[in-house]
């Protein structure tokens, strides 16, 4: 059975039925994941954005697996591939008028593409596939092909998780050291989902961790050093091993992008720390603008993953008609056409997921009669107003009455 005695208590303050601060650190992420596509500084690559996304997808599984695990499964597919699907029948004609068929479509090392991988496009248990050109749009979908097989074998990693929690979490870094020291060899499409998965599993347990309550319970000293210990386990695999590739490629040294095995160790730290705090956000309903930003960053996030290299490839081929390349000057016109893009579509992931469908969610809705009521029921009661109690009035001494004393 799952630990609940010192799991995180969810800061539903403000919105209930959700924690405001995963909330916030998922919108973080998701800011990142496109700045970092957009930006060419350094630093933006070794913020952990996909690990803490991984990390907090895998606590909420927990929570859902406890309730039913094959409706659970379902749901999750039902969410998330009719989003993929209409992203493909758009972007996959798009590809095919700009590069003509997929027999002709060639990859970044102009090898032809096996036309039999766009399957993937409907089933992604492997990369979907795309032009070289076309990859602006299609080269995040290793994540939805990542998160989906998490998904498909969360029914067994928790209960291997609950048994032995540390061998679990340790389990996806020996993989990955055989694979890159070539003891265990990968290739082709399914090496890569391997490997993908395998960067990036250590995190999706943490999220296990968190919902367990497991993260709660360890001595902060202990936590900081096991993620730090980890973490610059991660540098110092770049920094020897991890770099072999790369200094031969002539490419940059400290790019995280060099090495899964530094990826994963990296994130698996930062996220471990990172994933053990939990603060109260009720200060977010002074400033409602932000508020209902995070909101929608939540309630689209597929969305905004998915289109936000094409708007960025907009972006830069407007401005760069007039000549002007800085990125921090196009960078707020791609987030415009994202959030065209979440006009336009986000409405999509409400259907999926059978809610009711709008254009710009998070506006404020007044509360049922039955969502008063419960409302009423869990509000702390009034305060009293602390006044001193009034004395009564001293009753005359009976034996100074009887003597006629009174006092004067």
């Amino acid at each position: 059975m799952p630990s609940t005695d010192s799991a995180p208590t969810p800061n539903t303050a403000t919105h209930p039925g959700r924690d405001r601060y995963l909330d916030t650190l998922r919108a973080l992420a998701l800011f990142r994941v496109v700045a970092y596509h957009a930006s060419p500084i350094m630093w933006f690559k070794w913020l952990p954005s996909m690990g803490i996304m991984f990390a907090l997808a895998g606590s909420l599984m927990v929570r859902s697996l406890d309730k039913s695990v094959s409706r659970t499964l379902v749901n999750r597919l039902r969410r998330l591939l009719p989003v993929l699907w209409v992203f493909g029948a758009i972007w996959v004609p798009v590809m095919m008028w700009h590069d003509g068929p997929p027999s002709q479509w060639t990859d970044a090392d102009g090898d032809s593409v096996p036309s039999w991988q766009l399957v993937f496009w409907l089933i992604p248990v492997g990369n979907p596939v795309g032009s070289a050109w076309g990859v602006i749009g299609w080269g995040v979908l290793w994540y939805i092909k990542t998160y989906l097989l998490f998904v498909a074998l969360s029914p067994l990693l928790l209960p291997a998780f609950r048994k032995l929690p540390w061998a679990t979490m340790a389990a996806p870094f020996v993989l990955l050291t055989l694979i890159e020291t070539e003891v265990l060899p990968i290739r082709d499409w399914w090496g890569a989902s391997i490997s993908d998965a395998l960067t990036y599993l250590g995190c999706w347990l943490i999220g296990f961790a968190r919902a367990e309550g497991m993260l709660q319970r360890m001595r902060l000293s202990t936590l900081l050093a096991i993620g730090g210990v980890v973490a610059l386990s991660g540098i110092a695999w770049l920094v020897g091993p991890g770099n072999a590739d790369a200094a031969t490629l002539g490419e940059s040294p400290w790019s995280l992008l060099n090495s899964n095995l530094a990826i994963g160790l990296f994130y698996f730290g930062t996220v471990f720390i990172l994933m053990r705090f939990s603060f109260r956000m009720e200060w977010l309903t002074r400033f409602p603008l932000l508020d209902r930003t995070i909101t929608v960053f939540n309630s689209r996030a597929v969305t905004i993953f998915l289109w936000h290299g094409i708007a960025l490839a907009i972006a830069v081929n407007i401005f760069g008609q007039i000549g002007v390349y800085q990125w921090y000057i196009w960078f707020p016109f791609a987030w415009i056409l994202i959030g065209l893009a979440v006009l336009l579509f986000g409405w999509i992931e409400d259907v999926a997921a059978r809610r009711k469908p709008e254009l710009l969610p998070g506006r404020p809705s007044r509360p049922t009669p039955a969502q008063a009521a419960d409302a009423a029921l869990l509000a702390p009661p009034p305060a009293v107003a602390e006044v001193m109690p009034i004395s009564p009035a001293p009753q005359p001494d009976p034996e100074r009455r009887a003597s006629g004393e009174t006092g004067g």
